[in-house]
């Protein structure tokens, strides 16, 4: 996994470009937790210019994207280790059959809603906590 940035931060020409940082932790019975924030005053100040959300909206969409894409390759890892005729099926047609992007697709997806199904209602708790304790101030 490359840690050198695609597309170099703050305001340019074509783009704006922020960071996120992602902290994640894993206590020793297996809960992983996280957090999120805008890594440092550059990337601040790019999303205080992107609109009334300051970046929520993109930063989301990046943050979803990002998961469907770790957990397809988590989901295809699997596929290699336990059907030797995936594998075989995948390296010897290009591009990759339709079948085997569907069957992918299908894995993944299900995946990440069994995930979400689960985490959801605690989210939601925790988002609906954080702005009424902002809002009591």
């Amino acid at each position: 996994m490359s840690t050198e940035p695609k597309w170099p931060k703050g305001k340019h020409s074509d783009y704006s470009a922020f960071v996120i940082e992602v902290g994640v932790r894993k206590d020793h019975s297996g809960g992983v937790r996280s957090y999120k924030r805008i890594q440092g005053a550059q990337d601040l100040e790019v999303v205080e210019n992107m609109g009334p959300s300051q970046g929520m909206e993109e930063g989301a969409w990046a943050l979803l994207t990002e998961t469907v894409r770790i957990e397809a390759m988590l989901q295809l890892l699997v596929k290699l280790s336990n059907d030797p005729k995936f594998q075989e099926k995948m390296v010897s047609a290009d591009p990759a059959p339709d079948e085997l992007i569907e069957q992918l697709s299908e894995d993944t997806l299900e995946q990440i809603t069994r995930s979400l199904v689960e985490m959801a209602p605690g989210i939601a708790r925790e988002a609906i906590q954080q702005v009424r304790d902002g809002l009591r101030r």
